[in-house]
């Protein structure tokens, strides 16, 4: 016969239940927390932190090309390497997506043929102007550089 004062295997097991489901809680609301204190060093951690940006180049007065449009860009974004570009005669308007690192410098330059004056801009991911230029006379370059921000999720305004 069963003492009164002995709990129940019943009782112990609903006991074993509830505690266990209240560490598995615990141990996963922990591990988001900490997850979203530490999402930039999770994502240095892994590599790869770039910023993807357009570069757009137009003619704002004469013949619509270029003479020349050079720009910069990480072909890895797991490596620092950066690599030049130099297009001669573009047609213009023109523009390229690019990846460049975080705390880089994002750059394109546009020359226009002749007296002409050109323009050129640095979109965030194909949206948001992020640097703009215009020719400072005829014949002269246009350039837009901007140093892409260093921490992975937030550009600042």
């Amino acid at each position: 016969m069963k003492s009164p004062n002995q709990p129940s295997r019943r009782f112990r097991g609903d006991v074993f239940l509830v505690v266990a489901f209240a560490t598995v809680a615990a141990l996963i609301l922990g591990g988001m927390l900490w997850a979203k204190n530490n999402a930039t060093e999770i994502k240095k951690w892994r590599g790869g932190n770039a910023w993807y940006l357009t570069y757009e180049a137009a003619s704002v007065r004469s013949e619509a090309q270029a003479a020349t449009v050079s720009y910069q860009y990480n072909p890895d974004s797991f490596k620092p390497d950066y690599k030049n570009e130099r297009l001669a005669r573009t047609k213009l308007p023109w523009s390229t997506k690019v990846v460049v690192n975080t705390g880089k410098e994002a750059r394109v330059a546009v020359t226009p043929t002749g007296d002409g004056l050109a323009s050129c801009r640095i979109l965030l991911d194909g949206v948001r102007v992020v640097a703009s230029a215009k020719s400072p006379g005829p014949g002269k370059p246009a350039v837009c550089n901007v140093v892409t921000s260093s921490t992975p999720e937030s550009w600042p305004r």
